[in-house]
């Protein structure tokens, strides 16, 4: 089973909301390996292939990454990636999603949790409600002081397991211990009920993992190729440069790949035409990242007088991929998107070559 959880998806956009009175130095930090200490308020972001966290912040914490490790102090803690952690305390809410997820016995979680993954294991006492999603859930010696309400495939209880208020769960899910753990009620569900919502949810993590790739792939843009976040920040957002952009992504869109056939057909410029393609591909996920930045700059600039370029970054993801979303309007954003980032690819290329 998929990991993924809905409520994630609130705390990644409040990322968005919640930078009025924070420095930019202090926002976000991002590479491959980030090591976070210090105490930070209001609003704490890391991303990086593996982040080890230690802060102390006063707000939310938000990491992404592949290996998590928390041992930090937070107000709420949201988080995801392949493997997590979590030694640390959360004062209020946590949100969890990942892949494999261990939330060791000096761990602190003072109210819900939220989780998802394929494997979760907890050995801390949870201080209110549970709920989770998962393919198996250990819950084994821990005591859950409100309900735990668990979408899995597998869930492991023992003798020490308490749960003070309602387990509901799936009746085809595989129990082991209902018949030794304390609980004060339980309820079971319908498998249809489950399989709709466990969709719907599939659907949310995916979009989700999008938006923290995304902000992965673009941000190692920025890092290799520093001269294209440069020529993003002199892009001026007006409306006359977005349609001669658009227009000639429309161009590229669909010329580049006719040539590159005619190219591949004619057996001398076969290799040329095979890396082009490849190219085209890549270009065609990365334009409406870069288009995504510039909607996050403009938003981050003036609503919130913040230049940090990788909250922009973060904002602007968030914002189009939403936008994206809506019912009919959507498709002609996604389009729009696409095509002036494709002319701002190709206007970066010729720039440079000139």
């Amino acid at each position: 089973m998929k990991k993924k959880i809905l409520v994630l998806l609130c705390g990644l956009f409040a990322i968005s909301l919640a930078t009025t009175n924070v420095y930019a130095r202090e926002l976000a930090t991002a590479g491959d390996t980030v090591n976070e200490e210090g105490e930070y308020d209001s609003v704490r972001l890391a991303a990086g292939n593996k982040v080890v966290s230690s802060a102390k912040v006063d707000g939310i914490s938000l990491i992404a990454g592949n290996d998590v490790t928390i041992n930090g102090n937070v107000e709420y803690g949201l988080y995801a990636g392949n493997s997590i952690i979590i030694n640390g305390t959360i004062e209020k809410d946590a949100f969890i999603a990942g892949n494999g997820i261990i939330i060791n016995e000096n761990a602190i979680i003072n109210r819900d949790l939220f989780v998802a993954g394929n494997s979760i294991k907890i050995n801390t006492n949870i201080g209110r409600d549970l709920h989770v999603g998962a393919s198996r859930i250990d819950l084994s010696g821990i005591t859950i002081a409100g309900d735990a309400v668990i979408d899995a495939e597998e869930i492991i209880m023992d003798e020490d397991t308490v749960i003070t208020g309602k387990l509901s769960y799936i009746e085809d899910a595989r129990l082991i211990g209902l018949d030794k753990a304390k609980i004060g009620s339980t309820e079971t569900r319908a498998v249809k009920e489950v399989t709709i919502k466990a969709n719907f949810m599939s659907t949310v993590y995916d979009f989700i993992i999008s938006i923290i790739a995304s902000y992965i792939v673009i941000a190692v843009l920025f890092y290799i190729i520093p001269s294209s976040r440069e020529k993003l920040d002199n892009f001026e957002l007006q409306f006359d440069n977005i349609a001669k952009n658009t227009a000639i992504g429309i161009a590229v869109l669909f010329v580049v790949p006719l040539v590159s056939l005619i190219a591949l057909v004619t057996g001398i410029l076969t290799p040329i035409a095979l890396i082009t393609i490849c190219a085209y591909i890549i270009a065609i996920y990365v334009s409406t990242l870069l288009s995504s930045y510039i909607v996050g700059k403009l938003i981050n600039t003036k609503l919130f007088n913040n230049d940090n370029q990788y909250i922009s970054l973060m904002i602007g993801i968030i914002v189009v991929r939403l936008a994206i979303l809506i019912p009919m309007l959507g498709f002609w954003i996604g389009a729009i998107m696409l095509l002036h980032g494709l002319g701002l690819i190709y206007k970066f290329i010729t720039t440079r070559s000139e």
